[in-house]
């Protein structure tokens, strides 16, 4: 019981630093958008098919020359100017490869009739700010006085491509194979097979040794290279790991086949997202995150519903301090309706520390009484969870209106 409740609260408090985290990260950027695609249409101005095909132009730049070109239109700044605006999003978005900072982002204010495109330190020699402000002057501005924002973005588009693609960049590194990897994951794979068929009692403690042996050594000789020898260390201890883990999963049979549901789902979306365009925080970071969260708000209602029976004398009075908790948090972060919501996990970490401490006491409190009766009676008795990394800009590249 004390490692559950201790469990929980170290859960409930990774939630709380996570939702903080997130919702800092959100604030740096001037719109609540994530870079999950290279083109992101807030006007729906685009037609699915230039929208695919921008995306396509995009994608096959980026794995010729490495760069990172996005392109976002938003009906306004919000009073804030282009410049600012796109310099803000281009770091919050982190465009470009890291140490490269080869991003370049076109920005379309449509209501505002602004455009910007914003370039990292890594292109300002090859898309300079004169030959940025000629695309905007000759390509895009025209089409758009016209009407014709497709054929602006288009060509803006097709001139950036063609710089980019006569630039002198770093070479993309190859994905390559990682053996020692690999190495592990197998070795932590054939560990839980080998923890279910012993839970199982389908393969004996003798053999399974043996087995061990064999796939440390094959492993390491695949995977290890010149550390071979530390490998011999490594593997065995991943070994057991897995078999450990999923040896104690096949236990309770729900949970172990809702757990391999989940990666049965997770390298579904990883395979997809190889051969197409998938969105893995729309397909993978969301359901995970939000399974977790569900996960953590089960735990806290199963927490108060023992608080309930254990102490339901003062639950009542630790219910109302939970609710000043969170109004008294959602005062103080202020910013609308986002400082609610923030308040919302603070108030759930008090929650935890407060009826977990009541279902302690009452614990240790029962605990010492029945130690007092047992004591009586024997007396008596005898006398149981798609940026590049890059990002820097340092406001490279040029504006215009129309």
């Amino acid at each position: 019981m004390r490692l559950f409740l201790r469990q929980s609260v170290l859960s409930l408090l990774a939630l709380l630093v996570v939702g903080l985290f997130n919702t800092a990260l959100a604030d740096t950027s001037p719109i609540k958008v994530t870079l999950d695609q290279r083109v992101i249409d807030l006007t729906n101005t685009l037609d699915t098919g230039t929208t695919d095909r921008l995306k396509s132009q995009l994608a096959a730049l980026e794995q010729r020359k490495g760069a990172q070109v996005a392109v976002l239109l938003v009906p306004t700044t919000g009073g804030a100017s282009i410049e600012d605006f796109a310099n803000q999003l281009f770091r919050a978005w982190k465009l470009g490869r890291k140490d490269v900072n080869d991003g370049i982002l076109l920005v379309v204010a449509k209501s505002d009739h602004k455009v910007r495109i914003e370039v990292g330190y890594g292109l300002e020699g090859t898309v300079t700010d004169l030959l940025a402000h000629r695309i905007i002057e000759e390509h895009i501005t025209p089409a758009f006085r016209q009407g014709d924002y497709v054929g602006g973005i288009q060509q803006a588009v097709n001139d950036l491509t063609v710089l980019v693609d006569g630039g002198d960049l770093p070479n993309v590194a190859e994905p390559g194979i990682n053996h020692q990897a690999i190495a592990v994951l197998l070795a932590f794979i054939a560990g839980a097979v080998g923890g279910v068929l012993i839970a199982a009692g389908k393969l004996h403690w003798r053999l399974a040794l043996i087995a061990t042996l064999v796939v440390t050594v094959l492993l390491a000789i695949y995977g290890g290279g010149r550390d071979w020898p530390i490998y011999l260390l490594v593997l065995p201890l991943t070994l057991l790991i897995g078999g450990a883990t999923f040896g104690a999963l096949w236990m309770a049979r729900a949970v172990f086949y809702s757990v391999i549901g989940l990666l049965a789902y997770i390298v579904g979306v990883l395979v997809a997202d190889r051969l197409m365009d998938v969105s893995l925080i729309h397909w993978l970071v969301w359901p995970l995150g939000g399974a977790l969260i569900l996960g953590l708000y089960a735990g806290l209602f199963f927490v108060i519903k023992a608080s309930w029976k254990n102490s339901p004398r003062f639950f009542l009075v630790r219910a109302l301090v939970v609710v000043a908790i969170y109004v008294m948090a959602g005062w103080l972060l202020g910013r609308g309706y986002q400082g609610w919501i923030v308040a919302i996990p603070v108030a759930s970490f008090a929650a935890f520390i407060l009826f977990v401490q009541s279902i302690a006491s009452s614990g240790s409190g029962g605990g010492s009484g029945s130690s007092d009766s047992s004591s009586s009676s024997s007396s008596s008795s005898s006398d149981s969870s798609s940026s590049g990394g890059g990002g820097s800009s340092g406001g490279g590249g040029a504006s215009g209106s129309w």
